[in-house]
């Protein structure tokens, strides 16, 4: 009986420089197609524009204030800022108002930051309007202004001015910024000021 040759295995075939570059190359277009391509053709939603499924349910949560001024009173934000209808249904921004007052209620899915700009899309949805809370005659009413026929000033407290006395009631302690792509964006100790003077 002939002997059986035993067949010797064949030492593995190393990858070439070419073929060991394929991986990352494909990780890399991955990621591209991830963070630039998809973002172009099918972009996350304007966080202004989604509506919460639930009030109160959300991981982040915002109270800053926000005090109105028209030709020198003080007003309030009425109840409702942020809980315009959306087609057919009700819909509740991540930015509103929960009750007739002075604080804004900003809550998201994730930490975002929003800011005055985001804010006044949201309290002015029509450009033109906003509505506040007069309670000078001792009933609360609400007043729809035209934004029109009032110039409008923002700021926000910031003790960083050499005048400031650091009381929320010192007008030095406030920075102006009607540039509202270069306001701050809110945090809990917020306070910003929207500022109504008549033409």
């Amino acid at each position: 009986m002939p002997k059986r040759k035993i067949k010797e295995e064949k030492p593995k075939r190393r990858l070439g420089k070419k073929e060991m570059l394929i991986v990352p190359i494909a990780m890399g277009a991955a990621t591209l197609l991830a963070l630039v391509v998809i973002p172009i053709f099918a972009p996350p939603p304007d966080p202004t524009q989604v509506c919460l499924k639930a009030h109160n349910v959300e991981s982040f949560q915002l109270f800053p204030t926000m005090e109105v001024s028209v030709d020198g009173m003080s007003m309030m934000l009425p109840d409702g800022v942020g809980k315009e209808p959306k087609g057919d249904q009700e819909c509740l921004r991540p930015i509103h108002t929960d009750e007739v007052g002075n604080q804004i209620h900003i809550e998201y899915i994730r930490p975002i930051r929003f800011t005055m700009a985001d804010m006044m899309k949201i309290y002015s949805f029509d450009n033109k309007t906003i509505s506040v809370a007069d309670n000078s005659t001792g009933t609360l009413q609400e007043r729809k202004l035209e934004l029109d026929n009032y110039n409008v000033q923002y700021s926000y407290f910031s003790s960083e001015s050499k005048d400031c006395d650091n009381t929320r009631e010192d007008l030095d302690c406030y920075t102006y910024q009607n540039d509202l792509s270069l306001f701050p964006p809110f945090t809990k100790e917020m306070l910003a000021r929207i500022e109504l003077t008549s033409k």
